[in-house]
């Protein structure tokens, strides 16, 4: 399976790349195909892009074994698991791998890696990112190369304007707020969204009130309101018990929460203290 969903809020660079340089994608797809040995890909695009679906869809016809499906826009669309039970009707295991299925699902940057590797001897050492946001000038999507600052594409989109108060690398879900824009771009970094004043709120989050508004957003079906409280407590042994390793942090659950828990990070810090656990115990 091919993700081009891309249900991440602002983040366009994916779709840009499949109205642009499908060929190059599908080439890499039919690459990961022949290594694994497999005769079906399916490209999995939501309908909100048209333009994209044409263009593979297009690129995709000399390719036998190859089909694109138009997919509701419902996030989070694009993770692993919900992209293979809503185009297969499979099941990942808690714990377990999409292999585990019979399922590789790749990214449509990374098949397009694999092509310019290929057919190019190309390495990765660019990938395309979206810079966007009310906070930036000019947005846009850029080639850059890795290891580029964010200061750098900033500057190049235009620059920052003057009430700018937030930079996530990444998408407003799932990504990660930045303390300056000294860090780099990385071949992960998918977007920069740039907020201004009033767009960037900070809250402090109250205690759970139990109302189960995050129990019913979770697509993973997880308990966040029990897995926040075990990590709030230090409680790592239970929360493990409680599946947390198997969270895609897609913010789902904070998203809803009134009582505006940061649940997603404590679940990052529960995981990383669950791998700690883990390799210490050998």
């Amino acid at each position: 399976m091919i993700n081009g969903a891309e249900c991440e809020p602002y983040l366009t660079a994916d779709h840009r790349l499949m109205v642009e340089r499908s060929d190059g994608i599908l080439d890499g797809a039919a690459l990961f195909a022949r290594a694994i040995g497999v005769s079906r890909v399916i490209v999995a695009i939501e309908t909100n892009k048209p333009d994209a679906i044409e263009a593979m869809r297009r690129a995709a016809s000399p390719h036998e074994g190859f089909s694109v499906e138009a997919l509701d826009v419902i996030y989070p669309q694009g993770a692993e698991k919900q992209l293979i039970f809503a185009l297969s009707g499979r099941r990942v295991p808690a714990g377990g791998l999409p292999m585990d299925v019979g399922v590789l699902v790749q990214n449509v940057g990374t098949c397009l890696a694999a092509h310019e590797a290929v057919r190019r001897n190309i390495p990765l050492i660019r990938r395309v990112v979206t810079v966007t946001g009310s906070g930036v000038r000019r947005p846009k999507n850029v080639l850059a190369r890795i290891g580029t600052t964010f200061e750098d594409l900033v500057a190049f989109c235009g620059g920052l304007e003057e009430d700018t108060a937030k930079c996530i690398s990444g998408g407003p879900m799932m990504g990660v707020a930045q303390y300056s824009l000294g860090a780099p771009v990385t071949k992960g970094t998918s977007g920069l969204v740039l907020l201004r004043r009033g767009e960037a709120g900070q809250f402090a989050g109250d205690p759970c009130i139990r109302c189960a508004r995050c129990v019913e957003a979770c697509p993973m079906r997880l308990n966040p309101s029990a897995l926040s409280i075990f990590a709030e407590r230090m409680r790592f042994e239970d929360a493990a018990a409680f599946n947390v390793m198997d969270c895609i942090e897609c913010g789902c659950c904070a998203y809803v929460c009134p009582s505006r828990r940061p649940m997603v990070h404590h679940f990052r810090r529960a995981k990383a203290e669950i791998r700690k656990m883990q390799k210490k115990a050998g």
